[in-house]
């Protein structure tokens, strides 16, 4: 047993012992196609009764060697670092994972940039206790991927990218480098590409797999790429913050929607 098996370990027997802690899952970057030694063990705890802020440092300050409780950015969180690694634990209450799929899988409803993220969190979690059934739930996620929820992925990221209307992420980007606003411009670019993936993940009809390393994955998830895929990526960027951003970004787009319809 390696030196984070072991501090898993500790932490899973912690919080399977614990009053209202319903399961724990590792999930996240160390559980997906794409990961290196740099990568965070993310683990979720699923509870039906709010866990304190007492009850985690409890668990988790005798392992670490250093630890920041309630490191709530994103989702309420701790994190902390022992051996040279870091942990970061996250915590939702049982319900979130039907509300997840309920939202999501059942009635189609996209997000901008990220829609299928959570669940592919869940579709690729390990659980090392579940007492809430939540594996039977996940289970769901291994049915063919919902012709109506790609189309409403598409159409929904499609409008806000470069539809009709002055708000559209091109338009955005478009004012942003006629200002010369190069905060602006890598901003709306990070938001039009995010767009950019998720359309092309639906149209395969995979999980999103998040914000990183998505070129990776796309080439390992996607058996149909856009025409250029890659030399587009490279144009783009090369030219994120001086150049022809425009022309590229629109030359990625044509290839895109030529596929995607």
């Amino acid at each position: 047993m390696n030196d984070a098996q072991k501090t898993i370990q500790m932490l899973n027997e912690g919080f399977a012992g614990l009053d209202g802690c319903s399961a724990l899952a590792v999930s996240g970057s160390r559980t997906s196609l794409i990961n290196d030694d740099s990568s965070d063990w993310d683990l979720y705890i699923y509870y039906d009764r709010h866990i304190t802020r007492e009850e985690r440092e409890k668990i988790i300050l005798p392992i670490a060697e250093e630890a920041r409780i309630d490191a709530s950015f994103f989702e309420e969180g701790d994190e902390f670092a022992k051996d040279g690694i870091t942990y970061d634990l996250m915590y939702r209450p049982v319900s979130f994972v039907k509300e997840q799929i309920d939202r999501v899988w059942v009635k189609h409803i996209p997000s901008l940039g990220y829609s299928t993220c959570f669940l592919y969190n869940l579709r690729t979690s390990s659980f090392l206790f579940d007492k809430a059934g939540l594996k039977e739930q996940i289970a769901v996620l291994d049915q063919p991927y919902p012709e109506a929820l790609k189309d409403s992925i598409i159409s929904y990221n499609r409008r806000m990218m470069s539809g009709d209307g002055e708000a559209t992420w091109l338009k955005q980007l478009e004012l942003a480098v006629r200002r010369k606003d190069f905060v602006s411009r890598c901003h709306r670019l990070a938001a039009l590409m995010a767009s950019y993936f998720d359309m092309l993940f639906a149209n395969s009809r995979v999980l999103h797999p998040g914000e990183k390393k998505l070129i990776g994955y796309a080439h390992a998830l996607c058996p149909l790429l856009p025409e250029d895929f890659d030399a587009d990526m490279k144009n783009i960027y090369s030219k994120a913050y001086e150049g022809d951003l425009l022309s590229a970004v629109n030359t990625a787009l044509e290839h895109l929607y030529s596929m995607t319809g």
